[in-house]
């Protein structure tokens, strides 16, 4: 088990309804930005997930999700700013 951090639309991450994040958004930021395909980063349920990730990852998210109009949370709720 780990700690699963966040970017999503949505008021909180687990809320079943809200804005998606599209997989062909994932897919478009990914392919403009390649290096990201070292971050252990993935697109699920119309939201992007990292498991225990690092500061510099976390930083990556918040990047990530200024770009997709979202925001970054924390399986607990918490928000990260970037």
């Amino acid at each position: 088990m780990g700690y699963d951090v966040y970017i999503t639309r949505r008021e909180n991450w687990w809320d079943e309804e809200g804005q998606d994040i599209s997989a062909a958004e994932w897919e478009a930021v990914v392919a403009a930005a390649p290096g990201l395909m070292a971050v252990p980063l993935w697109w699920n349920a119309g939201r992007i997930v990292s498991k225990n990730p690092s500061d510099p990852v976390i930083a990556t998210m918040s990047e990530l999700a200024k770009a997709l109009g979202a925001r970054v949370q924390g399986d607990d709720g918490e928000y990260y700013d970037a």
